[in-house]
C-alpha cells in the first residue's frame, strides 16, 4: 500500500528567491513522490526531518533527523531514496532547506 507524505514545515535559506528555490521545490517534489511509492505498510507511520544542503557543482547533501518514530529498516529505505534522488541534476542550485515530513498510510 502506498504512503501519503505531507510537509509539516519547510525552512529555506537561499541567497535569493530565484531558480534556486524552484530547483529545490522540484527536488522536494521528486523526493516526496519517491517516498510515497517506495515505502509501504510495513514501514508504519512516522515523522522525520530532512536537512539538505545544495552547493554549486556538488550533489545535494542530506541528513535525516528522526523523532524516534521510524524503524531502522524504514530509515534505510528513506536514505536509499534520498541517495537515488541526489543523482539528479542540481549542480547550479545553492542553499539549504530543512523539511519536516509526516508519512502515513493512505
Amino acid at each position: 500500500m502506498p504512503k501519503k507524505v505531507t510537509f509539516n514545515g519547510i525552512e529555506l535559506s537561499l541567497p535569493k528567491y530565484d531558480k534556486n528555490a524552484l530547483s529545490i521545490f522540484d527536488y522536494l517534489d521528486l523526493v516526496i513522490a519517491r517516498l510515497e511509492s517506495g515505502l509501504d505498510k510495513s514501514d508504519g507511520n512516522f515523522q522525520l526531518s530532512i536537512n539538505l544542503d545544495f552547493a554549486t557543482d556538488k550533489p545535494p547533501k542530506h541528513k535525516i533527523l528522526d523523532k524516534g518514530t521510524i524503524t531502522k529498516k524504514s530509515k534505510d529505505k528513506v536514505l536509499k531514496i534520498l541517495r537515488k534522488t541526489t543523482k539528479e541534476k542540481y549542480e547550479h542550485t545553492t542553499g539549504s532547506v530543512k523539511v519536516n515530513v509526516v508519512v502515513d498510510d493512505k
